[in-house]
């Protein structure tokens, strides 16, 4: 039997937007497997960092290794996954000046291995003392070259167990024949938001960058380890210009990008999973369907099937993806918006009219995550977005430099990444690296298309260069929240309902 459409709504619930909420397991079921990721599955490739703005999916990503990883090796691997915030020198009581970048490599290179060690203690049941599990002597760490790191590090722990180890449910020497399991398996390393506390001060500088040297250290030296990385897309240009040896590790870099039809995919995979889970029927596709039609099908049970959107019909996976940003946790958030008001209008489909009737609200989460995201390049970035309210929302190049003279550098003198403000063009530059502001390029009966900073990056950097005349715009995902009136029209309307 087949579920009435009008009550469908009401009963999908859209998921988690934190990926690293999610467990592993629950991860595959809706996790888009993009073609490029395929790479971070691979195990000839030793080192992998990936970058992405906040939202895209840099957490799910390192949970769909952690899980597809498990799932294809069990436990003939050992899968660690930890956040930026687990790998401070604190949580692991070493406490030694570090001067020289060999000095911060040659720590991290404890702190690795030092986790390792704690994971096989664990799953061997081990209570092991914090100077077994935690310090790694310099000239130990020299004799792992050319050795598989599983298999130096457990014939350690077999001298230490002996003298220093107290053990929980076997003898020390039933232990030390379990620790020859672990002889010459693979460690699949998984750091998840390594810059988390990133705020751009020489000392971050240095102990992220030598992060990277000391990974490419352990995967040169020494066997059996393999390094999946993710970090903003902001953040590592800056670590990367701040040491000139990370040359070499840009072959490594893959920034995390997402396409309309993924978008679609991603709403097609949460809404079937919920159907399958409630145990929703629905209509079926007659004759042969192809999987682009299957994904809009399911789609189409939760949101109006075309919509009209800057004078074109358009499908509203692709509103959701413009205004989402690209961004899958914003569309997730957009959509549990929308499906609100859908579901208090007694409305059977997400419509366009309930994405407008919430884009206020979501503008404003947008503009809190956009200045929370990049506040360690600028201090007053939040004072730079605010001095938009009420702005066109598309300008010349001109318009845009006179805007921001008479709002903000009329007002203000802010300091970006460390440097002073020059001129206007340099805060126009700086939207326009952070989204703020896209370029909008009219094409002749072919409609316009849009421009973003990973497009054409030097775009508003020369006061001689026109950037071949486009327009500038402010996205559309915090346009509404920057228009005061409108915003304070919505609140009265839903004010008023409520009564």
């Amino acid at each position: 039997m087949t579920t009435n459409p009008n009550q469908i709504l009401k009963r999908i619930d859209f998921g988690n937007e934190a990926g690293d909420d999610v467990q592993p397991s629950e991860v595959l079921n809706f996790f888009v497997e993009q073609s490029s990721f395929e790479k971070f599955l691979n195990p000839t490739k030793s080192i992998l960092l990936a970058t992405a703005k906040k939202g895209v999916g840099k957490s799910a990503l390192i949970r769909w290794i952690e899980a597809k990883i498990q799932e294809e090796h069990g436990d003939d691997v050992i899968v660690i996954s930890c956040k930026g915030s687990d790998l401070v020198r604190s949580n692991f009581k070493l406490s030694s000046e570090l001067k020289l970048p060999n000095d911060y490599i040659r720590d991290w290179m404890v702190r690795i291995c030092a986790l390792v060690n704690r994971h096989i203690g664990a799953e061997l049941n081990l209570a092991l003392g914090d100077d077994a599990i935690t310090l790694v002597e310099s000239a130990e760490l020299d004799g792992f070259k050319s050795r598989n790191l599983v298999s130096a590090l457990t014939d350690r722990l077999r001298k230490l167990i002996p003298q220093q180890a107290t053990v929980e449910k076997l003898h020390a020497t039933n232990e030390i024949e379990l620790l020859k399991r672990f002889d010459g398996k693979k460690v699949w390393f998984l750091v998840d938001d390594l810059d988390a506390t990133y705020q751009r001060t020489p000392h971050e500088n240095l102990e992220l960058s030598t992060f990277f040297s000391a990974c490419r250290y352990l995967a040169a030296q020494v066997t059996g380890i393999n390094f999946r990385i993710t970090m903003r897309t902001d953040v590592w240009p800056l670590i990367r210009r701040f040491d000139e040896s990370l040359d070499k590790f840009e072959q490594y870099v893959h920034d995390i990008t997402w396409s309309q039809a993924d978008f679609r995919t991603l709403l097609y995979k949460r809404i079937r999973y919920q159907m399958n889970s409630l145990k929703i029927e629905i209509p079926l596709l007659t004759g042969y369907s192809t999987e682009i039609e299957i994904e809009e099908h399911y789609v189409n049970q939760i949101f109006e099937t075309r919509t009209l959107w800057n004078n074109n019909e358009r499908p509203m996976y692709q509103i959701i993806y413009t205004l989402s940003y690209h961004r899958p946790r914003w569309a997730i958030q957009l959509c549990k918006f929308a499906q609100e008001e859908a579901i208090r209008e007694k409305q059977g489909l997400i419509a366009k009219q309930h994405i407008d009737a919430v884009w206020g609200e979501y503008g404003r989460k947008r503009i809190s995550d956009l200045i929370a995201e990049h506040k360690h390049q600028c201090r007053d970035v939040e004072e730079l977005i605010n001095g938009f309210r009420g702005a066109e929302r598309r300008m010349t190049r001109d318009e845009l430099i006179s805007w921001i003279t008479n709002h903000i550098t009329n007002h203000l003198s802010p300091v970006i990444e460390g440097k002073p403000v020059k001129s206007s063009l340099d805060i126009a530059h700086f939207l326009f690296r952070l989204g703020f502001v896209v370029a909008r390029a009219e094409k002749e009966d072919q409609g316009y298309e849009h421009y973003y900073f990973a497009d054409m990056p030097d775009f508003l950097s020369s006061r001689t260069n026109q950037d071949f005349g486009v327009i500038w715009e402010i996205h559309p995902c915090y346009r509404q929240a920057l228009d005061i009136q409108k915003l304070n029209q919505d609140q009265q309307k839903r004010r008023n309902h409520a009564r």
